[in-house]
């Protein structure tokens, strides 16, 4: 069988290629420190990246683990959209385990191998319940009356009136 003949690094490069083939642009084992973090995999075109973690275990994981997992990715890929230059990151979980496809909880995807390139094509096509995160913009980059809402907030009330704690006026 393939995947006993296959390192975990092989499985990682054999999931690059198959997104090189996608037209995606790979880097792989990105790096972050204060807190060091790796993704695994990232995959990106057109301002949307991937960040993959490849799992290729002997054998399936359950759901807390899995969930646990998922909570991982979602850390490193909030690092990803904060310091490189994407507008959107689907933080992704790629095994080699031949199971479905499946969104968990947490809106993080479970991907087997086999079914890369479908959820690739597709991935937007998965509703609400999957997690795409998307960058902040400035205020200073948005137009005055998107800035004015982010003054004032979704409610149309002053932040500061929201607030429980009111703080005097200052003469």
């Amino acid at each position: 069988m393939i995947s006993s003949r296959l390192d975990w690094k092989e499985f990682e490069g054999l999931a690059s290629r198959a997104l090189e083939s996608l037209g995606f642009r790979t880097r792989r084992n990105e790096r972050f420190v204060k807190p060091r973090m790796e993704i695994d995999l990232l995959a990106d075109r057109d301002g949307t990246a991937f960040a993959i973690d490849c799992k290729h275990w002997k054998r399936t994981v359950g759901r807390s683990t899995m969930l646990r997992i998922s909570q991982k990715q979602i850390s490193r890929s909030k690092r990803v959209i904060e310091e490189l230059d994407f507008q959107r990151v689907v933080p992704t979980i790629l095994t080699w385990h031949d199971e479905m496809l499946h969104i968990l909880e947490s809106g993080v995807p479970i991907v087997p191998i086999h079914k890369l390139s479908d959820f690739i094509l597709n991935w937007e096509s998965c509703g609400d319940g999957l997690l795409v995160l998307r960058k902040r913009r400035s205020r200073a980059t948005l137009p005055v009356e998107q800035q004015t809402k982010l003054h004032f907030g979704e409610s149309g009330m002053p932040m500061s009136k929201r607030r429980q704690k009111k703080k005097p006026f200052s003469s």
